[in-house]
């Protein structure tokens, strides 16, 4: 496999894009930054392949990070009793677990490891346990985006099996799943581990081979984020707009400008679930803005009227920065000037079966989704 290896100025700049399309999660910049951290501690080097130029028998494996959802109070409890359970240690020795478990229940050395989402937090953990083996990352992922949850993936659509699956909490206690009866199952069994962990566990699974590969993901979107970071960071290097170039450099849409007027979020069932509003500045002065989160952004309302949905991305950034705003943090402080990007999501999700998993139904809003490109005019 031809393989890339990626510098520090291409991990700082994939942290900045994947910040924002990650549409809100995706795992928090400072847990990334706290894996790549101790990657360098252990002199160990990320490198990217592309899908393309993976062999058609090699062995992909998937891994993340699922949680959340676990208020403070529950975590305490659970950690008083257990200890904590958190850190570079603990990610080191459950990812090295995981690996051991599913290697072994396959027979087989895996070739290279996949990120099911895209993200800080979410596609750094796969691109670091690579990095541990010495073996690359793909550079894809099997969204395009990062998402709430496991069935919303594109092996999904392409009907590959999640299974087997290795789970591995804080404390290095194990599940090996061989069978699931489908991607809702996983998801289930999965996030009902990270909520009595205290929020959080390592998984890993969705074994495929290099040929299927090609096929069934979205293509080099870790390299894509990168482009978008170094453009954001080259037009505030500039004194440019970097809002601009972020819209530029994806190809993207400006849904909106203006400041945020209320945030909330409920921590609950192992996710973040909330809203957040905006009154429009400048030429979107007099309008106003609504996005609906679990987890990332899903749904959005421009004066009410319902707008930009999932599968489509969401993404909101500082509007003098251009940095991606989490739903995970204290981002959406009242007042904070905002800029709104949308971004067409990959084919992938727009054939039929793409639709039937991941739409504003799916979330339990009447909503019919419509592609961005028709719901947005452009100037």
């Amino acid at each position: 496999m031809s393989e890339k290896k990626l510098t520090d100025a291409d991990l700082d700049d994939f942290l900045l894009g994947a910040t924002i399309l990650g549409t809100g999660g995706g795992g928090g910049k400072d847990w990334g930054l706290g894996m790549l951290k101790g990657i360098k501690e252990l002199d160990k080097q990320i490198t990217l392949v592309d899908p393309i130029k993976v062999a058609d028998e090699a062995l992909v494996v998937g891994a993340a990070g699922v949680g959340g959802g676990v208020t403070s109070d529950v975590r305490e409890k659970i950690e008083k009793k257990f200890g904590k359970g958190r850190g570079m240690d603990s990610f080191l020795k459950t990812s090295v677990l995981a690996e051991k478990m599913i290697s072994g229940y396959l027979g087989e050395e895996i070739s290279a490891f996949l990120a099911f989402e895209l993200g800080c937090g979410n596609t750094i953990l796969p691109a670091c346990i690579a990095a541990l083996n010495n073996k690359p990352l793909i550079d894809g992922d099997c969204n395009g985006r990062a998402v709430p949850e496991l069935e919303l993936c594109t092996l999904n659509i392409k009907g590959f099996p999640f299974t087997p699956i290795a789970i591995v909490t804080p404390w290095m206690e194990t599940m090996l799943v061989q069978h699931v009866y489908d991607y809702s199952r996983a998801e289930d069994i999965c996030r009902a581990m990270a909520v009595v962990s205290g929020g959080s566990c390592m998984t890993m699974g969705s074994p495929i081979r290099g040929k299927d590969l090609k096929t069934s993901i979205v293509k080099n979107t870790v390299s894509g984020s990168i482009k978008l970071g170094k453009s954001i960071r080259e037009a505030n290097a500039k004194g440019k707009d970097p809002v601009d170039a972020a819209v530029k450099a994806l190809g993207g849409f400006l849904l909106f400008r203006g400041k945020v007027t209320h945030f909330e979020r409920d921590e609950r069932g192992g996710f973040m679930w909330g809203e957040h509003h905006y009154d429009g500045v400048g030429d979107y002065a007099q309008k106003k803005f609504r996005i609906w989160y679990k987890n990332e952004n899903q749904v959005s309302w421009l004066n009410d009227e319902p707008y930009v949905t999932c599968p489509d991305l969401l993404c909101v950034l500082d509007a003098k920065t251009g940095e991606g705003l989490s739903n995970w943090g204290t981002d959406f402080a009242k007042g904070r000037e905002v800029a709104v990007v949308g971004y067409k999501i990959d084919l992938i999700w727009r054939t039929e079966k793409g639709l039937q998993i991941f739409n504003p139904a799916h979330f339990g809003y009447d909503i019919k989704y419509r592609p961005i490109e028709k719901v947005v005019k452009r100037d």
